[in-house]
């Protein structure tokens, strides 16, 4: 069974963060070229990895099962609300405010500049739909972006479902007893495909839109709530544990699913993704979460706690945020073009552009966000 290391880290947790960035790095950094000619290496490799945008769903699994976990252990303390929001705040709020300003202050001081050097020629936008970051709405269909502000904000929708998320999970937990909690949260998870079905046939919402409102998206958040329940409670920790097999069975009917996804409807604004294959991501993910801290001398442990996964993992915040836009930027100061991989130049490129995203992050790390991180854990439940 998995067990925290001295800094209290669950290695395989943190294996799972870093795969779940890594399938987002790798699909942003190939797709963004946008459509190959097929039978080139391009196009193969962009078919290959279509469905890397769903690192966003296994995030979304993680954060129920972690935050859901964390109020569960915490649900009786005189303290619960302020020591979660605030351990919360300064582990999300500073850097994702420095990115949202660093924008604001760019377009403010130089923004005819940076449209004519820009590709697309398009002048970043300074209005409403940029300033909604800063209350996590932009999620809520303001605006399209395209250009710089669609690589610096397009993708940020996701920390905006999981904002949303922590105003309702700790209200839930507090409120019903452990015993109850499954039976709320099992409805959630059915009710959510459900949602999404009729959202996208009966009020003919956009997929975009299904895509990125939190309702659309807590079967995935709820899972993780669920797995967090099964795994505090006894008995269903024993069960787990007895029936292993039939636990990788399951994974393995999940992962065909997974594969028939991927031939068929492999991306995220697809009907049959919509419908129900967010769903069964998120089930395929919660399994490989539970497989992976109760077999730990199983294929997935092993995986998840490969050393340079775990160290992807533990800076992989800040990766989500700047990756695009200095992917971007490097392909624009190097090779005077917007992003490709179909070229030995762009692909170059692309890959120092992953190594850079990577020593930012990691310096970050060091010197921003871990002592804010520790700051907030000085509030104690």
């Amino acid at each position: 069974m998995a067990k925290q290391n001295s800094s209290g880290r669950i290695p395989e947790l943190d294996g799972l963060r870093g795969t779940a960035i890594l399938f987002v790095l790798v699909f942003h950094y190939i797709t963004q070229q946008g459509p190959t000619p097929q039978g080139t290496l391009a196009h193969i490799l962009q078919r290959a990895v279509i469905m890397g945008w769903s690192g966003v769903d296994l995030f979304f699994v993680l954060s129920g099962f972690l935050i859901g976990g964390i109020l569960m252990d915490a649900r009786s303390s005189a303290f619960y609300y302020r020591t979660f929001y605030a351990r919360r705040f300064f582990r999300i709020i500073p850097i994702y405010y420095l990115w949202i300003t660093a924008y604001v202050l760019a377009i403010t001081v130089a923004g005819t500049r940076i449209q004519s050097l820009s590709n697309s020629g398009i002048r970043p936008p300074l209005d409403f739909a940029v300033f909604a970051h800063y209350i996590f709405l932009q999620n809520l269909g303001f605006h399209g972006f395209g250009g710089l502000a669609g690589a610096w904000f397009g993708h940020l929708w996701s920390l905006a479902v999981e904002e949303q998320f922590y105003l309702l999970a700790p209200l839930v937990v507090r409120l019903a007893t452990p015993r109850k909690l499954p039976t709320i949260l099992a409805p959630v998870i059915v009710a959510v495909p459900v949602l999404r079905t009729a959202l996208l046939y009966w009020v003919h919402a956009t997929p975009g839109l299904v895509t990125v409102l939190m309702p659309c998206r807590a079967d995935a958040l709820a899972l993780g709530m669920l797995a967090a329940a099964l795994w505090r409670n006894q008995g269903s920790r024993d069960w787990l544990e007895r029936n292993g097999k039939k636990l990788y069975a399951f994974f393995g009917l999940l992962l065909t699913g997974v594969a028939l996804l991927w031939i068929w409807a492999p991306e995220s604004g697809t009907r049959g993704m919509q419908t129900f294959g967010f769903t069964w991501l998120g089930m395929f993910y919660v399994v490989a979460l539970l497989l992976s801290l109760l077999k730990t001398s199983g294929p997935i442990a092993r995986v998840m706690r490969i050393g340079w996964l775990r160290e992807l993992g533990t800076v992989s915040y800040c990766v989500y945020i700047i990756h695009i836009v200095v992917n971007v930027v490097c392909h624009a100061v190097l090779l005077h073009t917007t992003p490709k991989i179909s070229t030995v130049k762009g692909a170059v490129v692309t890959i120092a552009a992953a190594f850079l995203t990577y020593g930012i992050a990691k310096l970050s790390w060091v010197l921003y966000e871990n002592p804010l991180l520790r700051r907030g854990h000085a509030f104690k439940y």
